[in-house]
């Protein structure tokens, strides 16, 4: 294990400099050879680790990402932003539970972290924990209500929980923000529905409809409330 004097957060090793160079040009194979060059090197660069572990995870390379970032957290402990990149290598994994683990420790050390509550809703969400996720998503919208996205997850989360006036009012708020958007519209009409509101319902499949005559979930809606008597889907 490295001491703390060991911990080395940056360097003037020429290879770390080249690889930020090759980095910012988009050259991602190289910035990842010259970050090894580095770790050849200097074995106690921790935010090296970090950065290799970034640009693996965005090529794809995942099991190359856990590694290098999972050394990373263990030398970085203390970086919120390290466990997150981590959970997030973890979720594309499909490591949800592993996920979700490191999210929560993220949010301990910086309950500030909007993505980290953004990302934890996502990912129990994926986990059947849609109670745990809706918190997390109700946290989103009510610190920033122009995190449109959210309330579109938080709609939708609030539908597989019966929360239909809920739904609704999620759905409506996200057409007030984004009114060309046909998924909202026919997600909206579902929760009218369930509300027993026809009227509503059949308003927003329409207008979804308008917005995207291939809506499947609008078009079904629709020959639910007999609108389009004798069309087969």
């Amino acid at each position: 294990m490295h001491g703390t004097h060991k911990k080395r957060y940056d360097s003037e090793n020429k290879n770390v400099l080249k690889a930020y160079q090759a980095e910012t040009a988009g050259d991602y194979h190289g910035a990842i050879e010259y970050y090894k060059k580095a770790l050849e090197d200097e074995p106690d660069l921790a935010i090296v680790n970090k950065h290799l572990g970034n640009v693996c995870y965005r090529l794809g390379m995942l099991d190359d990402a856990v590694n290098y970032l999972e050394i990373a957290a263990n030398m970085l402990p203390e970086y919120p932003t390290v466990n997150y990149e981590l959970a997030m290598a973890y979720y594309r994994q499909g490591k949800i539970k592993e996920g979700i683990n490191l999210m929560e420790k993220v949010i301990k050390m910086d309950g500030e972290f909007l993505m980290a509550h953004y990302w934890l809703g996502i990912l129990n969400y994926h986990y059947g924990h849609l109670h745990q996720a809706r918190e997390h998503y109700l946290h989103v919208t009510r610190e920033r209500p122009d995190f449109t996205i959210a309330f579109f997850h938080l709609g939708v989360t609030n539908l597989r929980l019966g929360f239909y006036q809920d739904a609704v009012d999620n759905f409506n708020e996200l057409i007030r923000k984004n009114p060309d958007s046909p998924s909202s519209y026919s997600l909206c009409g579902e929760a009218y529905m369930n509300l027993d509101n026809k009227f509503e319902a059949r308003r927003c499949f329409k207008k979804a409809l308008e917005l995207d005559p291939d809506d499947r979930k609008a078009m079904n809606g629709l020959a639910a409330l007999e609108d389009f008597k004798g069309i087969t889907f």
